[in-house]
């Protein structure tokens, strides 16, 4: 005859309230009710700054609490649109978001303007792609608003490195943009598209903070752009050229 045993059964520990709030992170956190009219985002394509709705199939999201799940289109911020970016996702900018691990609504507006200032100044003031080891020279990815708290939305800022302030062309990005994560709608993920949405804010890697070692080729680069500043030519002439070229 087999022998009895005592079984006993023991309760889980509980979890903590972090706990349960980071296993049940939904898409809705950190998301701001839409307040952006049809009217607005027709007023972007009036500006030339997006194309028309026949072309990249946008639609309002006025009135949403959070982005639909489960769908493959790209949430866009009117701010985004209007420091740079846009559809088809320009390549070096995609290969950023995947260098960094993140997704496009954890970068901020001040991070699309950094983009694409460097993306306009290597290729329509130095004559050259994007060229990514100098941009990782100058800029580092950096939590928002702080390392053990970071939002869902806008969670990723991209700064200036402090030792390279004096070495790149000058200009000051505006701190204070209004209610920027309130005025976002949808764009359909034209192909190659961008990964689907996850819930959460974005998680901090290494490379988010990797300082490539300054080659021959960067330090020549630099030394262009240091011609270019003797020149007058600082970030918002970049910036003026990209929007009269409607590029």
């Amino acid at each position: 005859m087999r022998e009895k045993q005592l079984v006993t059964f023991r309760m889980a520990p509980k979890r903590s309230r972090r706990q349960r709030s980071e296993k049940e992170a939904t898409i809705a956190d950190g998301w701001r009710k839409s307040k952006l009219s049809e009217s607005a985002i027709s007023s972007l394509v009036g500006h030339r700054l997006l194309r028309p709705r026949s072309v990249v199939q946008w639609f309002s999201a006025e009135g949403h609490d959070r982005p639909y799940e489960r769908v493959k289109e790209i949430v866009m911020f009117k701010s985004f649109v209007e420091r740079g970016l846009g559809i088809p996702i320009y390549d070096f900018f995609r290969g950023l978001l995947f260098f960094w691990g993140i997704q496009l609504h954890h970068l901020t507006p001040t991070s699309i303007l950094h983009i694409f200032i460097f993306v306009h100044l290597c290729e329509a003031f130095l004559g050259i792609y994007p060229y990514f080891d100098l941009f990782k020279s100058l800029f580092f990815l950096n939590p928002y608003p702080i390392f053990s708290n970071v939002a869902t939305v806008g969670g990723a800022n991209l700064e200036l490195r402090s030792e390279m302030e004096g070495r790149y062309i000058l200009y000051t990005p505006r701190r204070q943009i209004g209610d920027w994560r309130a005025e976002w709608f949808y764009i359909d993920n034209h192909a190659p598209s961008l990964p689907d949405r996850v819930p959460g804010p974005p998680k901090q890697c290494h490379e988010w903070f990797h300082h490539g070692y300054i080659q021959v080729q960067e330090e020549e680069l630099l030394q262009q752009i240091a011609v270019l500043k003797n020149k007058g030519v600082t970030g918002a002439m970049v910036a003026f050229s990209w929007l009269g070229r409607q590029i």
